[in-house]
């Protein structure tokens, strides 16, 4: 009745399903918070392009304090979401992303 062979085809993620991918974002440590963010920009392209850019320009966010960090697909029209983080005790929690 069932074919295990089936593909099944994962959706593009929308620019809204990534901003609020983000804002679940909690209680991260510091160390994983960059891969937490390349997770939460899966199966998101803008133009064909998917490689997410803009970690080399984030301040050092080791001390406790609010930041804002931005990132963006690498394509010279995408947006560029900028990431408002709390860290307290070396975990991240992100607050908005704008």
């Amino acid at each position: 009745m069932f074919d295990d062979t089936t593909e099944i085809t994962a959706f593009r993620k929308t620019l809204k399903q990534v901003v609020k991918d983000l804002e679940t974002v909690t209680d991260i440590s510091i160390g994983s918070f960059k891969s937490t963010v390349l997770e939460q920009f899966d199966r998101y392209s803008y133009e064909g392009e998917d490689e997410v850019v803009g970690f080399e320009t984030w301040e050092d966010i080791s001390q406790n304090g609010k930041y804002q960090l931005m990132v963006r697909i690498n394509h010279e029209d995408a947006y560029i979401f900028t990431i408002f983080v709390v860290v307290q005790d070396g975990l991240i929690t992100v607050e908005k992303v704008l």
